[in-house]
């Protein structure tokens, strides 16, 4: 059973995330525009704020990983999925155009 307040494409989320990596669904483009859609809602939500940042966080650096290395210069450590992932620097733009709205949202 998911005990988790999260969509479970934001499990990644949690401080009990064991991994090094977002997971493989996050990096497609159907998983992204679902973690962009979770995201939306869960910023009005106060008691999300401080594991929205972690995702963010954990989000941008998957992100720059997948556009600044290339497939065959995967390092040893990181998932094939993250070096060959279709997202780009628009989906990064995408993401921290949400920025403004959780930043908004700490100022009360």
């Amino acid at each position: 059973m998911n005990d988790s307040p999260f969509n479970p494409l934001l499990d990644f989320a949690m401080w009990t995330y064991q991994e090094a990596y977002m997971p493989p669904a996050f990096h497609t483009a159907m998983g992204f525009q679902k973690v962009l859609n979770c995201v939306c809602t869960l910023l009005t939500t106060s008691k999300h704020q401080v594991a929205m940042v972690l995702a963010f966080r954990l989000m941008i650096r998957d992100i720059m990983c997948a556009v600044q290395i290339e497939p065959v210069q995967c390092p040893p450590r990181m998932p094939k999925w993250v070096a060959f992932s279709p997202l780009t620097v628009q989906a990064l733009e995408a993401l921290l155009k949400m920025v403004p709205v959780l930043t908004r949202l700490n100022e009360w």
